[in-house]
C-alpha cells in the first residue's frame, strides 16, 4: 500500500460526510405537458406555487371552479399549490399540502419530492397517496417564458392540466 492510499480513503470518507445542499423547490416549473409555468416559492405555511405562464394566452379565466361566483377570475397569478409543509426527516419532501386543478375545478391533496436540481415530482391524490398521480416538472429559466399578464372578461377555457 502506497503513502498516498490512506490519505485518499481519508479525503472520500471526509467529501461523503459533507452534507449537502437541501433540494430546492423555489423557481420556476414547467408541468409535464408543457402547457403551463408555476412559480414555487417559500410562503408562509410552507411553500406554494402560482400561474406564472400558460401556453394559451394571458386573459383565461377559470371558468370549471366549482364556486360559479370565481368562474371569471383570471388563471394568470392565482396561486395553485399551497399548504406543503417540509419533511422533517426527508428535506427533498414537501407534504400536506393541497393543489388545485383549474382544467376541472377540484382541489386535490399532494404532495412534492425535489428528485434532482432541475426535476420534481408532484403527486395529486384523494384520501391516500396510494390512489394518486405523479407529474414529472422541470425547472425553467423565466426568461425562456414571458410572465402571463391577467386580464379579466375572457372566456376562454383553460387545459392547464396540473393533475388528474
Amino acid at each position: 500500500m502506497t503513502p498516498v492510499t490512506p490519505l485518499l480513503g481519508f479525503v472520500l470518507a471526509l467529501a461523503l460526510m459533507i452534507p449537502g445542499a437541501d433540494p430546492d423547490p423555489e423557481g420556476y416549473w414547467l408541468t409535464e405537458d408543457e402547457n403551463a409555468v408555476l412559480r414555487i416559492q417559500l410562503c408562509d405555511e410552507g411553500i406554494c406555487g402560482s400561474l406564472y405562464w400558460m401556453e394559451e394566452g394571458d386573459d383565461l379565466v377559470d371558468q370549471e371552479n366549482r364556486d360559479r361566483s370565481l368562474r371569471d377570475r383570471p388563471l394568470c397569478g392565482l396561486q395553485i399549490l399551497g399548504g406543503f409543509e417540509q419533511d422533517e426527516d426527508d428535506p427533498a419532501e414537501w407534504r400536506d399540502g393541497e393543489v388545485y386543478a383549474p382544467d376541472d375545478g377540484r382541489t386535490w391533496s399532494a404532495r412534492v419530492r425535489v428528485t434532482g436540481p432541475d426535476e420534481l415530482d408532484l403527486r395529486g391524490y384523494r384520501g391516500i397517496s396510494l390512489l394518486g398521480r405523479t407529474q414529472t416538472w422541470t425547472r425553467v429559466d423565466p426568461d425562456d417564458y414571458p410572465a402571463c399578464e391577467a386580464a379579466g372578461g375572457s372566456t376562454g377555457r383553460s387545459t392547464v392540466n396540473v393533475l388528474p
